[in-house]
């Protein structure tokens, strides 16, 4: 093998030095081991000059067919890297919070029973933060709502998530029949902070009321949006997974009707990047388990397109 790579660097490059630099070998050991290549097939494979190394007749048959042949070889190390990578490695990936509780965290038990030497690291962050960490190869994916700032990355969908107001058990908003825009405009609203996907698809909607799309009181995540409400604070317009999240536990949820609105929750991708076989293994798992979140109510699956 050492014999092939080195007459098909030579090739590729037309001069044994800067071969020999590609493969960390003199020039010597290089002519050495394409000599010993000759002579093995009974041919000669190079015409050699001062400077420069152009192949024979024979040499362009052989060359073909070794490039196959490394090919092939590379393509079954890297599939044995891949095998490897399910045995130990380190998978990195971000999630929004009602996500991670109800689509990523699910997965793990089976997944770490199965492969316990992966190492996995969850980071629970908003939909710009979550762009921004696969765009610079932070993390391996990330799974969260469609923001804006993702155009430029790959968008896998998983399901729509309908979005509706929340509020304490009894709030008169619970009982009607439908819910319309006109019945917020009178009430106060619990926001979440701009960085987030929700606050970008509720601030976008020119048909909600300004109590809506500028909340008297913003907060960072859901959690702390939840103990406003209790407080008195407010009420909040949240996507159906929120409400179901951990934490919410005791207030009602009723879906807005017009505008009908819902987040896509997608899996965000580098599209310069690759997955390792650990990371195509555990996305897999979350699209199987957002299938299954997706026919709880106030879902629904997504569209296969991006």
């Amino acid at each position: 093998m050492r014999q092939l790579r080195a007459f098909e660097a030579v090739a590729r490059h037309g001069a044994f030095a800067p071969a020999a630099r590609e493969l960390f070998i003199t020039q010597s050991a290089l002519s050495g081991l394409v000599k010993q290549l000759e002579e093995a097939a009974g041919v000669r494979l190079l015409e050699r000059t001062t400077r420069t190394s152009g192949l024979t007749q024979a040499g362009a048959l052989l060359l073909e067919d070794v490039r196959q042949a490394l090919g092939s070889l590379d393509h079954g190390l890297r599939r044995m890297d891949e095998l490897a990578s399910l045995r130990e490695g380190l998978l990195t990936l971000a999630a929004a919070p009602s996500v991670l509780a109800s689509v990523v965290l699910p997965c793990l038990p089976a997944l770490r029973a199965a492969h316990p030497g992966i190492r996995v690291v969850l980071r629970e962050e908003s939909g710009g933060v979550i762009v921004r960490c696969v765009r610079e190869g932070e993390v391996d994916f990330g799974v969260g709502g469609w923001h804006p700032q993702a155009q430029h990355l790959e968008v896998l969908p998983l399901f729509n998530d309908r979005l509706g107001v929340v509020a304490p058990a009894g709030h008169a908003l619970l009982r009607k029949r439908r819910l319309v825009a006109a019945d917020l405009a009178a009430q106060v609203f619990v926001g979440l902070t701009g960085d987030t996907a929700i606050s970008e698809l509720i601030g976008a909607e020119a048909r909600l009321p300004p109590a809506v799309r500028e909340p008297a009181l913003q907060v960072s995540n859901p959690p702390l949006m939840q103990q406003a409400i209790r407080a008195g604070l407010g009420l909040g317009l949240v996507p159906a997974l929120v409400a179901q999240s951990p934490g919410f536990e005791g207030l009602g949820f009723k879906p807005l009707a017009e505008p009908a609105l819902a987040r896509r929750i997608v899996v965000l991708r580098n599209p310069r990047r690759s997955l390792s076989a650990a990371a195509a293994l555990y996305q897999e798992a979350i699209v199987q388990q957002a299938r299954r979140v997706a026919q709880r109510p106030g879902l629904a699956p997504a569209a296969l397109s991006g």
